[in-house]
């Protein structure tokens, strides 16, 4: 339809500026599924969630720590069967959001999308947070070198942000280095500690840490809570599928470097923890739960100064990586709401480089925002403790939504598979309810309980957002599934 002459300049230029954006694009056929792969391995940070989760899984659970990641193990591998079927039908940086926008509608999704946005930016705020305080207290032991936690973790976040915006190629090399030096340090640790014996003196290994009944006195509800810093230690791995407009025949590509990050990853888990549980020594599981840093406290043992000293600069590697990639990912997510106009136009504008410059701009401000502040309120360590649990939440939500999406969406479509897109995605929900539940009952002690009332404050707000769009801007919920160019 041609332009009304009697239409003001302005509202030219608005329509103008919405075409441009909902057109918006990023940089096509750049990227393979070995990118793929590396994001979602990055996004879950490996040797970071090693030192950060296995001491509060270890409180939880004692023994059945492995446990709870060998019950992890399959609902992964459901999940991806999930995220398999959507990359062949949904191309979106959007990725989860995405796939829920498709299956629920507007409405929902709108919500969705607001939900899944704050779940990358708790996750990457955290993470900077954490990456800060570790590396300072590593400086000031090692070297002597006094440097402001605050002051580093900006650092990293201006490094960075500048790294999104420039491209995401500049972004998955440095995350591939990362990810690399920080998996094999520690994988090198576990397989020392296996040919060494273990605490147990050379006298063999126990299957103990293999079966419900090493449980604390928490029993199976230790182990589900357990289960959720077992998710949590996976959180991340579906930011691959965020680059689906980057990658080359994304419906084979997504879902090939999917299914590899969810053979190999849950494996290392199972046996790196193995290990350090044995490492440590069985008979002191106790302890370990208690100990805030369970993985120095192996490394120093097995291999001194100078080894304690490479693991933690290991998992401060780590640290920063699974940062970048959550800050990769939750960029995208940022980029794709406001090319729908869920969030401010200029989110969504993409530079001239194709790279969501503006959304890296506003995400690198959101990590100052809500970690740092936090972090000199309880520390950049206990910043962790706090905000992983809320992810945990966040993304236990978000994976259960996402399987039952894939029955209704598969269904709709016409593609339905009774095992593979009815069994297969309802058994991964009602795995994953579990943990969920036993994060919300009984009531978490401490500070713990009001983060679950502060994922349904974030839920409503965006219900409440929702609502106010629907009333004062009602097209952008028309335009949300309109748009063509982002599917």
């Amino acid at each position: 339809m041609s332009q009304s002459p009697l239409s003001s300049p302005r509202k030219r230029d608005d329509d103008a500026a919405s075409s441009s954006v909902s057109g918006a694009t990023l940089q096509r056929n750049s990227l393979s599924w070995r990118h793929v792969t590396l994001l979602s391995l990055a996004g879950c940070g490996p040797a970071a969630s090693i030192a950060l989760n296995l001491q509060f899984m270890g409180q939880f659970a004692g023994l059945s720590l492995v446990f709870a990641f060998v019950m992890v193990w399959p609902a992964l591998l459901l999940f991806m069967n999930s995220l398999a079927e959507f990359s062949r039908h949904v191309h979106s940086a959007g990725g989860l959001y995405a796939y829920n926008l498709r299956t629920w509608g507007a409405k929902f999704g709108f919500v969705y999308g607001w939900t899944f946005m704050g779940a990358y930016m708790v996750l990457a705020s955290a993470g900077f947070a954490v990456f800060g305080g570790w590396l300072s207290e590593w400086l000031d032991s090692q070297f002597g070198i006094g440097v402001p936690w605050w002051l580093l973790t900006l650092v990293a976040l201006a490094v960075v942000t500048a790294l999104s915006a420039l491209g995401i190629a500049e972004s998955m090399r440095t995350s591939l280095v990362l990810v690399a030096i920080s998996v094999l340090t520690i994988l090198a640790l576990a397989i020392w500690i296996i040919f060494t014996g273990g605490d147990s003196g050379g006298s063999g290994f126990s299957g103990k840490p293999l079966v419900p009944a090493g449980a604390s006195s928490l029993g199976w509800a230790g182990i589900g809570l357990a289960m959720t810093y077992g998710v949590l230690s996976h959180a991340g791995i579906e930011e691959g599928t965020t680059l689906s407009e980057e990658v080359k025949n994304p419906a084979k590509n997504v879902k090939r470097g999917l299914w590899s990050v969810a053979i190999v990853l849950p494996a290392f888990y199972i046996f790196v923890s193995y290990a350090l549980v044995h490492g440590y020594g069985i008979a002191k599981i106790d302890a370990f739960g208690q100990d805030p840093a369970p993985l120095q406290t192996v490394a120093l043992h097995y291999w001194g100064e100078v080894g304690l000293g490479i693991v933690v600069v290991a998992a401060i590697i780590s640290i920063l990586g699974f940062s970048q990639a959550g800050f990769i990912a939750g960029t995208r997510v940022l980029f794709t709401l406001g090319r729908d106009h869920v969030l401010p136009k200029w989110a969504g504008r993409s530079s001239a480089r194709q790279t969501p410059a503006n959304a890296s701009i506003a995400m690198g401000v959101i990590c100052v925002v809500l970690g740092i502040p936090l972090g000199l309120i309880v520390g950049p360590f206990n910043v962790w403790g706090y905000f992983g649990f809320l992810v945990g939440i966040f993304f236990l939500v978000s994976y259960i939504v996402t399987n039952i999406a894939l029955i209704v969406f598969a269904r709709r479509e016409g593609f339905f598979r009774p095992i593979r897109h009815g069994l297969l995605p309802g058994l991964a929900a009602l795995i994953f309810i579990y943990p969920l539940y036993s994060s919300l009952w009984p009531i978490p002690p401490g500070e713990y309980a009001i983060l679950p009332w502060v994922y349904v404050g974030w839920v409503l707000l965006g219900v409440l957002l929702m609502l106010i769009t629907m009333k004062r801007r009602p097209e952008v919920l028309d335009r949300m599934l309109s748009d063509e160019n982002k599917w």
